[in-house]
């Protein structure tokens, strides 16, 4: 199996808002760790510190890719969402609530 991909601590990614606003933020902590269940995907939890000092959290993964080019390799998911501490706090109280953790 392949190593997990290089860190992404002081990362800077510059890219733009759904409304076409530029976006720029840097991951300042991250854990990330082989899933239980499916030794071919990881999950990665970033804290983010945007311009301006804003913090937020992105719950993201990797799959081992199946595409030639990558085949093998850790591929970044494509969809990543972020959050504030309070709702990923909320998000994680609503999954308590309906017995899921």
């Amino acid at each position: 199996m392949a190593q997990l991909p290089k860190p992404r601590i002081g990362r800077k990614t510059r890219r733009k808002t759904i409304d076409g606003k530029p976006l720029v933020y840097e991951v300042v902590e991250e854990d990330c760790f082989v899933a239980p269940s499916n030794k071919r995907k990881a999950f990665c939890l970033h804290k983010l510190r945007f311009e301006g000092g804003r913090e937020e959290f992105r719950i993201a993964y990797y799959m081992i890719a199946e595409k030639p080019r990558m085949r093998g390799k850790w591929a970044w998911g494509q969809f990543a969402p972020m959050m504030t501490a309070g709702e990923m706090r909320m998000i994680f109280q609503r999954a308590q609530q309906k017995g899921w953790i």
